[in-house]
């Protein structure tokens, strides 16, 4: 079940103004973040990350905010409903059963470990609809960021 609905925006400040208004949500600050490794199959790359992200306080379905930049998964082309976020328990096996099952994985984030983080993939049967599969061991401190603004 989605927690989440995930918007790639050209401004931060204004998106977030133009949602609390029209929608009534209460955002938490920006918080810029690096993700350890991101292999960006839309922009063919791989490496560290620098983003800009927000959500809202509001439950149980959240809205999240990042910023546009470069090219690949948070490109401008990429700008509008980006995915719908649902809680993964085993994102091995799903990158796996996501990979033989021929739908299009976006991009996947990993941690120094190794570990994944966030899996970003389409249907092959509906292409524009991207769901972000989030490792479900990060939901406790997600969840507390999500609440507070506050990313420990």
């Amino acid at each position: 079940m989605p927690y989440h609905a995930g918007l790639v925006v050209p401004d931060m400040r204004a998106a977030i103004r133009d949602l609390e208004s029209r929608l009534g949500h209460t955002f938490n600050e920006p918080t810029r973040l690096t993700v350890h490794e991101v292999e960006d199959r839309l922009g063919g790359t791989t490496g560290p990350l620098e983003m800009l992200v927000a959500y809202t306080r509001d439950r149980p379905f959240r809205m999240e905010v990042i910023e546009c930049q470069g090219r690949g998964i948070y490109s401008p082309a990429q700008a509008g409903l980006h995915h719908l976020g649902v809680w993964e328990p085993d994102p091995v096996a799903r990158l796996k059963w996501l990979e033989t099952a021929g739908d299009p994985v976006d991009a996947v984030f990993r941690q120094p470990d190794g570990t994944i983080s966030v899996i970003y993939a389409r249907s092959a049967a509906v292409p524009a609809h991207r769901i972000e599969y989030v490792n479900e061991a990060q939901r406790e401190r997600l969840e507390r960021w999500f609440d507070t603004g506050v990313l420990s």
